[in-house]
């Protein structure tokens, strides 16, 4: 894609208006947050105080709609001594410019490399630093500086005690809206045409999450939940081994079993949803009890038994202290156990201290950019007497919102942004021209601040229309300053929006360049992983389910950024393509799914009897470690490696071993017929991906730009 259609393109993105919303009850919080520091002004007579405070339950009420992976009140606490502490922090500096800069550049940097914790956490972390920037830039003496301030904080502090409102919901809700995802998205991959959509690992990824935000002392009456978790894992391997092993005689039945699976796991997604228990009826569960007698292999009696245990759960996870029954579930004990939260945020962010590194390059673009924005702001002055003079935030504000790590983000937000400001810029001009009593004034604030919340995920477009219209029309009545005013406020976005695209630009950081090296860690895991599902088949119990389990989860993290690079990838410049062709690109991800898909079904048939022990297989495992090692550095450029040696190793372990020739003249055990097919299929997935990664059209000399 030449650079004009690609800017073309993702100006279409980030144009358009989609059909997302927060929860209405979030939302409503929200507008009460800020309809309370509206009335507050009223009662007091007070304009700043009313405007003030209004901004700080608005920023603060932002933060708790942003994918709320935490109970509501903790994130409201966590916004509003943010917010609080940067608006006082800017009172503080807002005379020296050298001083406030460099604070500024700081807390930006700081922002960016907490954009590794995840989007959400990232934004709320730029919200924060606009505390420091309205004090620092708005506020004219010392006294007025920190009376601001404090109104801010009374606004935060506003939207705590609206959290504290009941209606409360069920415990445990952001663990359960992230399960509920996980079942319905089992439920429709149950039903779905092939066996593709089983593999899908991003609600499994949000669910681990989740869970793993619990504090410790939380995760005993949690215990339920980490078992509907590690169930769902078993059914998404039951599921898998169902579609991999249907013959073509039992397909009527093995569908009607996959029905009555889908109708399970629906209601198994209420009963976590609701806090209410949704049974399955009976006949269903004929059905799938009369596939698993018909079935000639283990899957669909896995599956049955698995439902059976994951609605059991769902049942207790209604109750109030199930954790004085339940123990720990078996498929995620390294989950249950955990890691201190700020350990392993710190070790999150300490990996990222590196040049190569997305987070860190986003990091010190945002410095440089909202630094360097701020400065362009106090320049331009008041745009001939529309704006306010000598500050820079609006520009700044912009800049730091806009910047993303990737290219596409980016570009969308941009032309997004901008497109909307000078829309709000319209409509703030128009609302500017009545005259407004101080009560008309509350009403229409609060109508536009609630507007501003339900449009908050539909695009940038639409958000930034009703956000512009608000803080204009909010801020310019309170300082007298004239409707034209509002015109200053869309250009100063339009130049904050260039200014971020701009700067990325200047030093990107292009997915199809990450590409090669994403691929060659995803392998890196496998590398572990595939040996020591090998490993387990010597015996009952050899494997370590804590080390397949963790590296099973690596494998899904990976796996979905590589995924999301992928699909990036697609609307950058032609001039800034990786080693492989998008047609090249798609295949590595279809085979990567399928080595997933192999590494699933061998964990699922991990010897459970010395009977379906298949010591052989162990032989296997220094060979595909030897040439996953290979395959990563090829992918990451580094040397080649040829096509068919690993089918070469195969071939003679097969011949050697006599495990294909009791395979072929049946004197082997089904489990040996079993080994022998995943094994086959594992190496065949293996080829397939080697062929595809040898097939680079040019050296890959940036695998980690």
């Amino acid at each position: 894609m030449r650079w004009w259609a690609s800017l073309i393109t993702i100006g279409r993105d980030g144009l358009r208006i989609q059909r997302a919303f927060a929860a209405p009850s979030a939302i409503v919080r929200a507008v009460l947050g800020v309809l309370l520091a509206t009335v507050l002004g009223l009662l007091l007579d007070e304009p700043l105080a009313g405007a003030m405070a209004s901004v700080g339950a608005f920023i603060c009420g932002i933060g708790t709609l942003l994918s709320p992976l935490r109970h509501p009140v903790v994130n409201a606490v966590g916004m509003a001594a943010a917010f609080s502490a940067m608006a006082v922090l800017g009172a503080l500096v807002h005379g020296t410019t050298w001083l406030f800069l460099l604070l500024l550049a700081v807390a930006a940097f700081a922002v960016g490399l907490w954009r590794t914790v995840g989007i959400a956490p990232g934004i709320r972390g730029c919200l924060a630093v606009i505390g420091l920037m309205i004090t620092a830039d708005l506020a004219r003496d010392v006294h007025g500086r920190l009376v601001m301030a404090g109104w801010i904080a009374v606004g935060t502090g506003l939207v705590v005690v609206v959290q504290l409102l009941p209606p409360y919901g069920p415990r445990f809700a952001s663990q359960r809206r992230a399960l509920t995802a996980v079942y319905q998205s089992l439920a429709e991959a149950s039903v779905a045409a092939g066996s593709g959509t089983v593999s899908a690992s991003a609600p499994f990824t949000a669910a681990r999450r989740a869970l793993d935000l619990l504090p410790q002392f939380s995760r005993p009456a949690a215990a339920a939940m980490f078992g509907l978790l590690g169930e769902a894992e078993r059914i998404r391997r039951a599921l898998h081994t169902v579609r991999a092993t249907a013959s073509a005689a039992a397909a009527a039945v093995d569908q009607k079993a996959l029905v009555g699976a889908a109708q399970v796991l629906g209601n198994i997604s209420r009963t976590v949803a609701t806090g209410r228990e949704h049974r399955t009826p009976e006949e269903v569960w004929a059905v799938l009890e009369s596939a698993a007698q018909a079935s000639p292999v283990r899957g669909p009696r896995d599956l049955a038994a698995r439902l059976r245990v994951a609605e059991q759960l769902a049942g207790r996870s209604t109750e109030g202290r199930v954790g004085d029954v339940l123990e720990p579930h078996t498929e995620v004990p390294g989950l249950y156990a955990g890691t201190p939260s700020v350990a392993r945020t710190a070790r999150r962010i300490r990996a990222q201290l590196h040049l190569q590194s997305p987070i860190f390059r986003h990091a010190v673009r945002l410095a440089v950019g909202v630094v360097l924005a701020e400065v362009i702001g106090r320049l331009i002055g008041g745009w001939g007497g529309l704006g306010i003079s000598a500050h820079g935030f609006w520009v700044a504000l912009t800049t730091m919102l806009v910047l993303f790590p990737g290219y596409r983000h980016t570009m969308a937000r941009g032309w997004g942004r901008a497109a909307g400001a000078v829309l709000g810029g319209l409509f703030a001009w128009m609302l500017s021209l009545p005259h407004w009593s101080p009560a008309g004034l509350a009403v229409a604030s609060v109508v536009l601040a609630a507007a501003s919340f339900s449009t908050l995920r539909t695009g940038q477009l639409m958000l930034n229309l009703w956000l512009t219209t608000w803080i204009v029309f909010l801020i310019h009545h309170v300082g007298g300053l004239p409707g034209p005013t509002a015109w200053a406020r869309a250009a100063d976005t339009v130049v904050g929006a260039a200014l971020a695209m701009l700067i990325f630009l200047v030093w990107p950081t292009w997915s199809t360049r990450r590409l090669p090296g994403l691929l060659a860690e995803w392998l890196r895991v496998q590398d572990r992983l595939l040996p020591e599902l090998l490993t387990g088949y010597a015996d009952v119990g050899a494997a370590d389910l804590a080390a397949v389990d963790a590296l099973r989860a690596r494998s899904r993290q990976v796996r979905e950024h590589m995924e999301t690079a992928v699909e990036q990838s697609h609307g950058e410049p032609a001039e800034h393509r990786g080693p492989w062709s998008n047609t090249q690109l798609e295949q590595i991800r279809t085979q990567v799914s399928t080595v997933a898909g192999c590494a699933t079904l061998l964990g699922e048939h991990l010897p459970r009897t010395p009977q379906e022990t298949v010591p052989e297989l162990t032989e296997l495992a220094e060979p595909l470690h030897e040439h996953l090692t290979a395959l990563a550095r090829a992918a990451a450029g580094d040397e080649t490696v040829a096509p068919g040696a690993l089918r070469s190793v195969y071939d003679s372990f097969t011949a050697r071993s006599g495990l294909l020739a009791e395979t072929s003249d049946g004197t082997g055990s089904a489990a040996t017929g079993r080994a022998v097919a995943l094994s086959t299929a594992t190496v065949d997935a293996v080829e397939a991906l080697t062929a595809t990664i040898a097939s680079r059209h040019r050296p890959c000399r940036h695998a980690a730009a």
